[in-house]
């Protein structure tokens, strides 16, 4: 028996798009080479562009009188935030930065609060050593100032008694030459007795 063929829409869709559409590619890529299609192509998008032009400018005149922005306007506002943004990054970095060197620096205040506290805490022992010091040498100026007072009075007394002993010498050796001259004017009458007695005779 033979089989008998059943109707497919589909393969039959299929080779009608194939045959029609080998039959219109040829004939639209022959329109498409030639240069009147060229120039046609070109009249149209210059009319689409004048077209857009005119919109665009009749749209930017309604806006701007509506008070609306444009799309220029919304670009501008985008960059602008673009911008402000990349600077608010900038001074997050910056603040990051300088809040790290703070750290930094309560970190260095720190140890140096500890050095000036243990500064303090030595310059009050070397006072306290230093009032010593200043105490004992006042101790040993009030000593030395008294035992000069001393070496003064007993250089005094020295002194004095030398003087007297210098003048009692002066006055004895002072007497011996009257005592020897007293002497003397005894020896001479005597002298003289025993001269005049050989003439009495």
């Amino acid at each position: 028996m033979e089989q008998q063929k059943v109707f497919d829409p589909f393969q039959a869709w299929k080779d009608v798009y194939d045959k029609t559409e080998s039959y219109w590619g040829k004939v639209i890529g022959d329109n498409m080479n030639r240069e009147e299609f060229s120039q046609l192509m070109g009249n149209v998008l210059n009319m689409n562009l004048q077209y857009q032009q005119a919109v665009n400018e009749v749209t930017g005149r309604y806006l701007h009188q509506v008070n609306v922005p444009t799309k220029e306007d919304v670009a501008n506002v985008a960059s602008l935030v673009i911008n402000v943004e990349e600077k608010v990054e900038l001074l997050e970095e910056q603040f990051d930065d300088r809040f790290d060197e703070l750290e930094a620096q309560q970190e260095s205040a720190s140890a140096l609060k500890k050095d000036v506290t243990k500064l303090k805490s030595d310059v009050k022992s070397l006072d306290k050593k230093l009032d010593k010091v200043l105490s004992l040498l006042e101790g040993q100026q009030k000593t030395q100032d008294e035992l000069k007072e001393t070496i003064q009075q007993q250089i005094k007394t020295q002194g004095e008694q030398l003087q007297a002993q210098l003048l009692e010498k002066q006055e004895k050796l002072a007497e011996k030459p009257k005592a020897e001259a007293k002497a003397e004017a005894e020896a001479k009458p005597s002298n003289a007795q025993k001269t005049e007695q050989p003439a009495r005779k």
